[in-house]
C-alpha cells in the first residue's frame, strides 16, 4: 500500500511539471502567455489611443484628434505584435523525415484517398508535376503506383 501512495505522489509531481497548451489557429501557446499577450496588446493599444486623446488636442484640429488617436492606437497594436513575437517564441517542434512510399500510403489511407487517382491528377497538371519533381516527392508517387500494380 505504501508503494501505491508513493507512485501516485510521483504521478502528481509529473502532472504538475507537464504544461497544458492551448491551440489557436493551428498553433500552440501556454495559457498564461496568451493572457499576458492579450493584456499587453490591450494596454499598449488603449494607452496609445488615450495618449493621443490627451496630447493631440494641443497640436491637431479638434475634428482630427479622434482619427489621429486611433492611428496611434493601431500603431500600439503593431508594437505589441512585435513585442509578443519577441517575448513568446513558437512552441511547436517540426520533425522532417524522408518521404517514403510506405509513409505516403499511410497518409492516403488516413485521408481516405486513392493514390492512383491523385497521381493521375498530378500527371495531368504540368505545374503540380514540376513542383513535386522539384521537391523529390513525385518518385514516391510513382513507387506507390508500381507497388499497387504488383
Amino acid at each position: 500500500m505504501a508503494n501505491n501512495h508513493k507512485s501516485s505522489a510521483t504521478d502528481l509531481n509529473e502532472n504538475k511539471k507537464t504544461k497544458t497548451y492551448l491551440e489557436i489557429l493551428g498553433d500552440t501557446i501556454l495559457p498564461n502567455q496568451l493572457l499576458f499577450a492579450v493584456l499587453l496588446s490591450i494596454g499598449i493599444s488603449l494607452g496609445g489611443y488615450n495618449i493621443g486623446l490627451w496630447l493631440l488636442p494641443s497640436i491637431a484640429s479638434e475634428s482630427m484628434v479622434a482619427s489621429y488617436s486611433l492611428l496611434i492606437g493601431i500603431l500600439g497594436s503593431v508594437i505589441s505584435l512585435v513585442l509578443c513575437s519577441i517575448l513568446f517564441k513558437p512552441k511547436r517542434i517540426l520533425v522532417e523525415e524522408e518521404t517514403s512510399s510506405e509513409s505516403m500510403r499511410q497518409v492516403f489511407e488516413d485521408l481516405q484517398l486513392d493514390p492512383l487517382e491523385e497521381l493521375e491528377l498530378i500527371e495531368n497538371d504540368p505545374i503540380t508535376k514540376k513542383e513535386l519533381e522539384d521537391f523529390g516527392v513525385l518518385n514516391s508517387f510513382l513507387a506507390l503506383r508500381e507497388e499497387q500494380k504488383k
